[in-house]
């Protein structure tokens, strides 16, 4: 009998629209590729007789920009019907997908647009039309759909930038764990579960920015997750466990940021191109 478990999560993409720094899934590094349907089924299914998650998410990166989108939602209804579904996107790119509301009502998930800026007048005026739009078509087709303000959600996991960027190490993990904003985020990645989006996609980044060697990240590299042949004690674990010995590579203190710009790859100079908000904790 499958375990009933909180919150799973599964990026689909890695690839996404927008770059908006501090995003734990790293997505402001211009990540590529998404999850084809025919492995990130394999995924699902074996997962789903292990694990009944109360409440199961679609994201990435953009999920838009996988193709296999659809195929996607309606598997997810087919292995977890009782599962609170959602797709979280941006917005800006699900026109691409023809029946999507037809297949959301049908499979009764729900759609969630994230607002990533209010300071950025590029993605204010690209995102405005497209988000009314969806709005609309949601109440034409009788879908959920909300909208959730991320402007003051995003929080550097890391010290340094690209090539230095750096575990925190402030050797105080459940400080770390209390603050974390991804703690009931488990996420499916490679046909295993890890703890959160930051130690799922870490040897992504790092391997883009060269830094799988480096001796700071060697202790976090170390975790593989769980794979699909644990104990039922050890799947229950991840979803269960507070913090852990990895809960230390991200910071026990949050460095909220204000965004000032997500349209375009960031470039940094002497100053920053965002402001920190110290020493707030998110409600």
């Amino acid at each position: 009998m499958a375990l009933s478990v909180s919150n799973l999560e599964m990026d689909i993409a890695q690839a996404c629209n927008l770059h908006c720094f501090g995003c734990c899934h790293y997505s402001n590094y211009g990540l590529k590729g998404v999850v084809p349907f025919s492995e990130g089924r394999e995924w699902i299914a074996g997962w789903s007789r292990r694990v009944t998650p109360r409440a199961f998410g679609l994201l990435g990166g953009e999920p838009a920009l996988n193709p296999d989108l659809l195929q996607y939602i309606q598997f997810a209804a087919e292995v977890w019907p009782e599962a609170e579904r959602t797709v979280v996107s941006n917005g800006m790119y699900l026109h691409r997908h023809e029946n999507l509301f037809s297949v959301l009502k049908a499979t009764n998930t729900r759609l969630e647009v994230s607002i990533h800026s209010h300071d950025d007048p590029v993605y204010t005026a690209r995102s405005q039309g497209p988000i009314q739009t969806l709005k609309d078509l949601a109440a034409a087709h009788g879908v959920e759909m909300t909208t959730r303000d991320r402007k003051t959600l995003f929080h550097v996991t890391y010290r340094g930038y690209g090539p230095t960027m750096r575990p925190f190490g402030d050797e105080n993990p459940r400080r770390s764990w209390e603050v974390c904003q991804n703690k009931r985020c488990t996420t499916l990645w490679q046909g295993r579960l890890w703890k959160c989006p930051p130690i799922a996609f870490l040897r992504l980044i790092l391997e883009q920015q060269n830094l799988v060697s480096a001796p700071a990240w060697q202790p976090y590299l170390e975790y593989q997750g769980v794979p699909l042949t644990a104990s039922d004690a050890g799947i229950s674990r991840v979803f269960a466990q507070g913090e852990e010995d990895i809960c230390g590579m991200c910071p026990a203190s949050l460095n909220l940021i204000k965004k000032i710009n997500v349209t375009d790859p960031f470039k940094f100079g002497n100053s920053l191109p965002f402001k920190i908000i110290k020493g707030q904790i998110p409600d």
